[in-house]
């Protein structure tokens, strides 16, 4: 079998399931000493694979779930002066790359890509302190201790989805997903803002925030009856029918401090800018299982009326990992639509290597 067709089949079973740092192929019945695999070959793939690749895939991934975490509460609104709850959906992507994997007596596999990916819905609560007692405060110029100056965010999801629910399932795919997601957000307001310094411009004033947010997510997915096939020499293909499984499990910790501060515009548009940096901890595990009936078809086999036992093929991985940067320092950009009563924003946080795009509705009481 071409190298190329070896590749292919490996990059295809790894795509979905990259954190492999551990990983076996395994052939049981009278068939496995006649099909064109070397077992030599493949332990070359998956070394290169695992060394020069799949590690850094892994880290890729990792970051993102954890840039995504970041992002789970409006940043359009600088300081708070309400009570506040809704709903957003956060999205976070490593920058794409290509990497250059070297397999032993074959050669190099170039250009092979990587990125990583990660989405979080979250909903939340948010209020500043002073206005639970009271609906403005008594004192034009606050002291710094008063409650005025403190927001406090609460954040909580925890939701699943599964292809029966969606209405859209496939005859041979199963999945279910589960996300929990919380956290808690203080922020404190260093200088009051103005929204009345014109009828076109507002001064939203500056905050400072401290945060603690986590996530739990678990990937369940199958697929059935999945047919791969193999062109080897000699006009012969190999046709392999499995089963695949996938069990994905990741929690993230993420501990922040950040600064932000922004304008009003027109009354309906907030815009506000900020700074802030991040501590990760956390890792994901994976699980993939490929196991079903090899065939091959041959001119030659057929001419000859030669029929090759049956022979089952399998595919183990496993893997865990933990993103490779414990801190990220990153930008921040807000924008909120400010109706009465609702309001729509859009977030964005990253630096040159990553970003994060928060989506989200709330209501302003």
């Amino acid at each position: 079998m071409k190298i190329k067709q070896k590749v292919i089949l490996v990059i295809f079973l790894l795509w979905f399931f990259p954190f492999n740092l551990w990983s076996q192929m395994y052939c049981i019945g009278d068939g496995c000493s006649q099909l064109p695999i070397q077992s030599s070959d493949l332990e070359n793939i998956f070394y290169s694979l695992r060394n020069n690749y799949l590690k850094e895939v892994l880290s890729d991934m990792s970051t993102a779930n954890a840039v995504a975490l970041l992002n789970t509460i409006p940043t359009g609104v600088v300081n708070l002066e309400e009570f506040t709850i809704g709903a957003n959906l956060s999205f976070a992507q490593t920058k794409s790359r290509k990497i250059d994997v070297v397999v032993p007596s074959y050669g190099t596999l170039e250009d092979v890509p990587s990125t990583g990916v990660s989405m979080i819905p979250s909903a939340f609560i948010g209020t500043n302190l002073g206005y639970l007692f009271s609906n403005k405060p008594s004192l034009n110029k606050l002291p710094w201790y008063s409650l005025y100056r403190f927001d406090l965010y609460i954040i909580y999801l925890n939701s699943s989805l599964d292809s029966e629910k969606t209405g859209n399932k496939k005859k041979n795919e199963e999945w279910n997903v589960v996300s929990k997601s919380t956290g808690i957000e203080f922020r404190y307001h260093l200088v009051e803002g103005n929204r009345e310094i014109s009828y076109l411009l507002g001064f939203s004033g500056v905050s400072l925030g401290v945060g603690y947010h986590n996530t739990i997510q678990g990937i369940t997915y199958k697929q059935l009856n999945s047919k791969i096939t193999m062109n080897a020499a000699y006009n012969t293909d190999l046709i392999w029918k499995a089963d695949n499984t996938v069990d994905f499990k990741s929690k993230m910790d993420v501990y922040l401090v950040d600064i932000r501060t922004g304008i009003q515009l027109l009354y309906f548009f907030r815009f506000s800018i900020g700074a802030g940096h991040s501590w990760i901890k956390g890792n994901t595990n994976v699980i993939f299982n490929r196991y079903g009936l090899v065939t091959i078809t041959s001119d030659i086999l057929t001419l000859l009326g030669y029929q090759i036992p049956n022979s089952y093929l399998g595919l183990y991985i496993e893997g865990n990992g933990s993103p490779p940067k414990k801190n990220i320092t990153f930008l921040t950009f807000g924008f909120e639509f400010n109706l009465p009563f609702f309001k729509i924003f859009v977030d964005l946080k990253g630096n040159q290597d990553l970003y994060s795009t928060n989506i989200g509705v709330r209501l302003a009481l």
